[in-house]
């Protein structure tokens, strides 16, 4: 796509963190949160994000890369947060569902930036196509080149961008409680299993991703399932 030196993922990958603090910093007020916390809070995500990244990312590849040029796995990413989130709540001595709540909406935003540099370098390619939209590289090194395919990355990337935009209205009218945690995690888990399905190395049935997002869905749906008890025991 690009014949070019320039780190483009990387540069992705600062973006999406960058517009990960800037979303968490323009909303913190609406929760029990001072801004010093917030930042120690981004912190802690951040490390987490990296670090289980390239952790799963490193044990996920079958060639026994140097870790510190290994890729960047997503879900990796998301259990690596979500750990040091953990982390965070309990030195500091938050509430995590409310933490959760300020937290969420950014997370498709970060992953829709970052298959944008997915998409430049050609990492996470989709199945052969030869239909509308079709892409072909010629100096990947990731993607095979001269050969059309599905550009699933762009996809993803358009997806992930509308869960966010639906994410954040919510939360911007106040409206992002235990319900809608469980609807974000329903509606990543499915989108990103569904659209595995479009990528080369995601054509078999079963997948670590798929499991994760079959998981993923599960919990979401239990959560609209506690919320809903919770809410007629109110009653």
């Amino acid at each position: 796509m690009f014949n070019s030196n320039f780190p483009f993922y990387g540069l992705a990958i600062l973006l999406a963190l960058i517009s990960n603090i800037i979303i968490v910093i323009s909303q913190y007020k609406k929760y029990n949160y001072k801004l010093e916390y917030v930042i120690y809070l981004l912190l802690y995500e951040n490390a987490g994000i990296i670090i289980g990244a390239k952790v799963l990312s490193y044990l996920l590849s079958g060639e026994r890369t140097s870790f510190i040029i290994t890729g960047l796995a997503a879900y990796g990413a998301a259990f690596g947060a979500a750990l040091f989130i953990l982390l965070f709540c309990l030195q500091f001595k938050k509430n995590i569902k409310e933490t959760m709540y300020l937290l969420t909406p950014s997370f498709p935003l970060m992953y829709s930036i970052g298959k944008i540099g997915c998409f430049i370098v050609g990492c996470c390619y989709g199945i052969k196509y030869n239909g509308i939209f079709k892409i072909m590289y010629r100096y990947s090194v990731n993607a095979p080149n001269n050969v059309y395919l599905f550009p699933i990355q762009i996809v993803e990337s358009i997806v992930f961008l509308l869960i966010f935009i639906y994410l954040i209205i919510m939360q911007r009218k106040n409206k992002f409680d235990e319900k809608m945690l469980g609807i974000s995690f329903i509606l990543c888990g499915a989108s990103k299993g569904f659209l595995d399905f479009l990528r080369q190395e995601g054509t078999q049935l079963f997948t670590f991703s798929k499991i994760v997002s079959l998981i993923i869905i599960i919990i979401g749906i239990i959560s609209l399932f506690l919320k809903k008890k919770s809410d007629n025991e109110k009653k």
